[in-house]
């Protein structure tokens, strides 16, 4: 029994718990007060009603901005000219079972950004000891690049080192760690990127990031997130690929418009003081963006925000060689990402033992990460499911409710599903800037969003929801699935 009144015993269950309860939620209360019940009802569909079209706005308002400044001639900024001289840039690139010509286009375009002082740039190729050919590549990137202004550096992870699970953050956390070991770092003029191997950056990384670090109050105090694109193999990705991966973009620059709940995601910096001050990496975690913003917050009592940094990062889509092997590592994948839900082990016991930190803010922050996966795992099924409530429980015979709210929520779902003409156009914008259309492509474009309904209620919420079973009944992922990466040519 005295398990059950142990505070980590029910820290893994408030996910599913919650989930369990915001569907029965309706049910309670209209059984409870009928009127009261279909007060909520029509107050849920509104809620989300309103976010569709503030979404909507606030993707295109950041957009607007992005491009804004990708037209901004960043070469002679004054910021970096005087202050950039002294700050040296490290890109952690972790690597272990990608085609050597995927880590080459990365390595490429890292030298061909156009920066004042290339210098002060290093690249640490962070290998596996598991993964042979990963040193192998590694060897011939230094042979064919490392003879340029930028250093390139190997450090190879060994494998069953004490205290990690074999995760990528361990792989970076021993990389960076063990170059501090050769290299002598000043952390508040260091500056750390993470950035996956199938990544591109623009010609205008570093100016950018550098710029918009070294003209930050603060800086050490936050993170850095980048904007991802996941355009390398847009052509050839299948059509849920193609819809994800806009969808997490639209995403990130959505919540970039939403500062306070803002959260680092794949691809984004720190300086190194910043990295220290959060212990490194969670060297356990398979999903560890969301982790490092709660270690570094809680590093520096709750001073600490996250840091719209727009350096395009262009990605691969999930890519198999066919397409049942390309849904299985999409499902993986956003599994992965949606295993975040176990960030609510660690930051409800560090909240209520952080004293420094004003309670309203304790309660804020916790209550928008339990929704934030709340809306992930059921959100699309509770939209679809809510409208029909009450016919569970009064007949059309008894209630004209009970007929009216279905055809009304089918009305707004009808207009809702009629504006994914937004998005669908907006998409067209964005990746024709980053790949090439044909008159093929355009239409497919918009007419895959047709199939944003049915993705959001399997692709989407169904590994969120695997996720928060498994961590009610303690069965945790432990092994970090890597997604496969295909060679360009």
């Amino acid at each position: 029994m005295k398990k059950y009144t142990h505070l980590a015993y029910w820290l893994p269950k408030i996910p599913l718990l919650s989930l369990i309860g915001i569907f029965l939620l309706p049910l309670i209360l209209i059984e409870i007060n009928y009127h009261v019940g279909l007060v909520f009802i029509a107050l849920y569909i509104s809620y989300w009603s309103v976010k569709v079209f503030e979404s909507y706005f606030y993707v295109l308002r950041s957009y607007i901005r992005l491009l804004k400044l990708e037209k901004k001639d960043m070469k002679n900024d004054p910021i970096v000219l005087k202050n950039g001289k002294n700050l040296k840039h490290i890109v952690i690139i972790p690597i272990y079972t990608e085609p050597y010509d995927v880590i080459e286009e990365n390595i490429t375009s890292l030298l061909a950004a156009e920066y004042s002082f290339p210098e002060n740039i290093t690249l640490l190729l962070a290998t596996e000891a598991r993964a042979p050919e990963a040193k192998d590549h590694a060897e011939k990137i230094i042979k064919n690049y490392g003879n340029g202004a930028i250093c390139i550096v190997n450090i190879v992870h060994p494998s069953d080192l004490p205290n990690e699970w074999k995760v990528k953050w361990a792989n970076i956390t021993y990389a960076i760690q063990t170059y501090e070991k050769q290299v002598h770092l000043d952390g508040e003029h260091t500056f750390i990127s993470t950035i996956d191997t199938d990544t591109k950056v623009r010609p205008n990384f570093f100016q950018i990031v550098t710029h918009t670090f070294l003209s930050t109050d603060y800086r050490h105090h936050a993170i850095y997130q980048y904007t991802p694109i996941y355009s390398n193999n847009w052509r050839t990705g299948h059509f849920f690929a193609r819809i994800i991966g806009i969808g997490t973009t639209m995403w990130q620059l959505f919540e970039s418009q939403n500062p306070e709940f803002y959260r680092n995601f794949a691809v984004y910096g720190q300086s190194l003081t910043c990295l220290r001050k959060a212990d490194y990496w969670d060297r356990y975690s398979i999903v560890e963006d969301g982790m490092q913003y709660w270690r570094s917050y809680f590093g520096w009592d709750g001073l600490f925000r996250i840091v719209n940094t727009p350096a395009i990062c262009e990605m691969d889509l999930v890519a198999e060689t066919n397409i049942y092997r390309t849904v299985k590592s999409q499902y993986k994948q956003l599994r992965r990402w949606s295993w975040g839900c176990t960030d609510v082990e660690y930051v409800i016991p560090k909240f209520i033992a952080a004293k420094n930190i004003p309670r309203t803010e304790k309660i804020r922050k916790t209550m928008y990460l339990i929704y934030n996966h709340l809306f992930w795992a059921g959100g699309p099924f509770m939209l679809f499911f809510i409208g029909y409530v009450p016919g569970i429980f009064y007949s059309i015979d008894h209630s004209l409710a009970a007929f009216t709210v279905p055809i009304a929520s089918s009305i707004i779902f009808t207009i809702l599903f009629a504006t994914v003409i937004i998005p669908s156009l907006l998409s067209i914008h964005i990746m024709q800037r980053f790949t090439k259309f044909t008159a093929k492509d355009y239409l497919l474009n918009l007419v895959q969003w047709i199939a944003v309904p049915v993705l959001t209620l399997t692709l989407f919420s169904i590994p969120a929801i695997e996720s928060q079973i498994r961590l009610f009944f303690w069965k945790r992922i432990d092994n970090f699935d890597t997604t496969q990466k295909m060679k360009r040519k």
